[in-house]
């Protein structure tokens, strides 16, 4: 709306109205694209904390399996 070089009370109330209308809108629009990126960084989270899991996961196996059959064979071959 365009505000006239001498407006009333009437044009300015409009303008008023009209501009907390179009904030109100483009507020919905920042808060669904927050909401979007929101829900976006939270699975990207997730994946990574999977992802370090699973590979510590296999670093512990994997420095375990020597031991532990270490220490199979020294009960076998005590018990033989």
């Amino acid at each position: 709306m365009q505000i006239p070089e001498n407006p009333s009370n009437d044009d300015i109330r409009q303008a008023l109205i009209e501009l907390r209308e179009e904030l109100g809108q483009k507020v919905d629009r920042l808060e669904y694209k927050f909401d979007a990126y929101q829900k976006g960084t939270d699975g990207m989270v997730r994946m990574a904390t999977t992802i370090i899991i699973a590979s510590a996961s296999v670093v512990v196996l994997s420095s375990l399996s020597p031991a532990v059959t270490a220490i199979v064979t020294a009960l076998s071959a005590g018990n033989g």
